[in-house]
């Protein structure tokens, strides 16, 4: 194993030498080093603990040189180009697979397999579908709610056809202040939430169990990437009336409560627009929700204010980061309605 080889050079030392300098893909540097080592007459166990790869990896770039010269070496990927076992599924199953996974039939790859042998009774180990899994860019998603009541026609000519036309017949330019709007509860109702820990070791996680919570009043301003929020006791005309006439908005997007169909509420002095009904996901406010129990729950709060300060935090970090809440509230179909309303009256 330590005797020098003897091979057909194509190439001078210095010419390994200055394609060594010169290469910058660091896979074939390696290789380029390994030759130009070779050339100068080292032996090729004293090469390989060199250039770090093991004796095995250079004898097979050394018959890869010896069968088709320095070229082919540095196009050769790794795995000694075998090919690799073919799929089990063939290309029409693999393209059910996928449609089956993008309706979000599966909860586990457990689920796959045993859809996959009842259909076509194909047997997959686990660790090879999850694998295959994956190069078809299939993974675990958090589906969004949806109410078993909710229209989807309805919703997509909303987002279409209605919301535009109901900007333009309350006159609202581009210039006016149109938000999005809802409410959040939060309390001291202590909720678990995933940790990282030791299989087989069970964690505990304290958890808080008190009758008290509070209300987040959260507006959105998706054209411009701004956040307005404040708190009140109650759910209610007399609470949130007070919250919207110091913000002075031009109109409300938002959901159909009582508190936001109320007759006083309309004299506040803007324009209400309403969702669908059973629509929640149509708001953007809900995806700054649902980041900001991810966020706060699972801890112990010391108490509801305390628990206050944190989201208060939260939201002022979110609104600083453009990128970050664009990421959360930038849907396309908003700007798309937001784009037909004039510059000005």
């Amino acid at each position: 194993m330590g005797r020098t080889l003897k091979i057909e050079w194509q190439e001078t030392p210095d010419e390994l030498k200055q394609a060594y300098r010169k290469e910058r893909n660091s896979e074939r540097k390696i290789r380029l080093y390994v030759f130009w080592r070779l050339c100068l007459g080292k032996r090729l166990k004293e090469v390989a603990e060199l250039a770090g790869i093991s004796y095995r990896t250079a004898q097979y770039w050394v018959g890869w040189y010896r069968q088709s010269g320095l070229r082919i070496v540095l196009q050769r990927i790794k795995g000694h180009g075998k090919q690799g076992r073919r799929p089990k599924l063939n290309t029409l199953q693999e393209k059910a697979l996928v449609a089956k996974v993008a309706l979000g039939s599966f909860r586990n790859i457990w689920d796959v397999l045993d859809w996959i042998q009842k259909r076509w009774q194909i047997k997959y180990r686990y660790a090879a579908l999850r694998k295959r899994l994956k190069h078809l860019k299939c993974g675990l998603k958090v589906p969004r709610p949806c109410s078993v009541k909710a229209d989807i026609e309805v919703q997509d000519q909303w987002k279409i056809t209605d919301l535009p036309a109901a900007l333009q017949e309350a006159e609202l330019t581009a210039a006016h202040r149109i938000y999005f709007s809802d409410e959040m509860r939060f309390g001291l109702w202590g909720q678990t939430r995933k940790r990282w820990g030791l299989r087989g070791v069970k964690i505990i996680q304290k958890i808080q169990i008190e009758f008290t919570w509070q209300y987040l009043v959260l507006a959105v301003d998706v054209v411009h990437l701004k956040l307005r929020w404040s708190w009140t006791t109650q759910m209610n005309q007399t609470q949130l009336m007070p919250v919207f006439e110091a913000w002075t908005p031009d109109a409300v997007i938002w959901d159909g409560a009582s508190a936001h169909r109320g007759k006083a509420m309309g004299e506040v002095g803007f324009a209400r627009i309403f969702l669908p009904p059973y629509s929640p996901e149509l708001n953007p406010c809900e995806r700054i929700f649902e980041w900001l129990r991810s966020k706060i729950e699972g801890e112990v709060y010391a108490s509801l204010q305390h628990k206050r300060h944190t989201i208060t935090q939260l939201l002022r970090w979110l609104a600083a980061d453009k990128p970050a809440l664009q990421s959360l509230i930038g849907w396309g179909w908003i700007h798309d309605a937001f784009a037909q309303l004039p510059a000005s009256p």
